[in-house]
């Protein structure tokens, strides 16, 4: 049995509680009633502070709060020689950042886990990556509410690098980063606000010599309209695989 901790317990953190009760021993999130919420349906109290869930015997810590969390937490959570499982993985957009996580994780001997999120192929992504990537393109497809617009036509709101789209729409285009990572090549993103749009529409090119791929998504959004449901249970994907004799890649 592994031991977790959940450190943001929002829509996700719950996912990852209700599929993992007696593994959750700890939660943090600076909202207590999100943390009561947790406590609630692993039926014990285990609200902690930050400062004690990473001092804590855990395995695993889940980080589905912020980019703003891994920017100025997850560096502390590595630091005390804790795996990371980061949900916020636009945060690695930013190579500094990147290159210092992976210092850290080296230096304490331990890892950081991305799941593929709304997304999937990752897989197969990483290995045209190792045959050279020409061409990396996602189109992303949100209604305008979901990107805190209000738009009456479809419009293409953002056209450029992965890392640009993760500054502009911090909350929405994490998928961007991931693809990125796994392709070892930034991403050109296109990002449309389609009001007739009621999922998340995620379409992945990618041409190189290894011949021409493309992927195609299309995700219910969860209770959080920002999140597809597939987002959060790839992180559950990704706890069960560590806990499985097999694991398939």
């Amino acid at each position: 049995m592994m031991k977790i901790g959940i450190m943001g317990c929002g829509y996700i953190g719950s996912v990852i509680a209700e599929n993992f009760k007696d593994e959750i021993l700890a939660c943090y999130d600076r909202n207590i009633g999100n943390m009561e919420k947790i406590s609630e349906i692993v039926n014990r109290d285990i609200n902690c502070s930050f400062e004690k869930i990473i001092k804590m015997d855990l395995d695993l810590i889940v980080e589905s709060a912020s980019v703003e969390a891994v920017r100025d937490l997850v560096p502390k959570v590595l630091e005390n020689g804790k795996d990371i499982l980061i949900m916020s993985v636009g945060a690695l957009a930013d190579s500094q950042l990147l290159s210092k996580l992976k210092k850290l994780a080296s230096r304490n001997d331990c890892k950081i886990y991305i799941p593929h999120g709304a997304i999937g192929g990752l897989d197969a992504v990483k290995t045209a990556s190792l045959l050279g990537i020409t061409k990396i393109i996602l189109t992303t497809r949100k209604n305008p509410g979901t990107l805190g617009m209000n738009i009456l036509k479809e419009k293409i709101v953002f056209e450029g690098p992965a890392s640009e789209a993760v500054k502009k729409f911090p909350k929405n285009i994490n998928v961007s980063a991931a693809l990125s990572l796994a392709a070892d090549k930034e991403a050109h993103v296109r990002i449309i606000a389609d009001p007739s749009a009621d999922t998340n529409i995620h379409e992945i090119c990618l041409e190189g010599s290894f011949g021409k791929m493309n992927l195609i998504f299309n995700n219910l959004p969860s209770e959080n309209k920002r999140t597809s449901v597939l987002a959060a249970f790839s992180a559950v994907s990704l706890i069960k695989s560590l806990k499985s004799e097999i694991v398939i890649y």
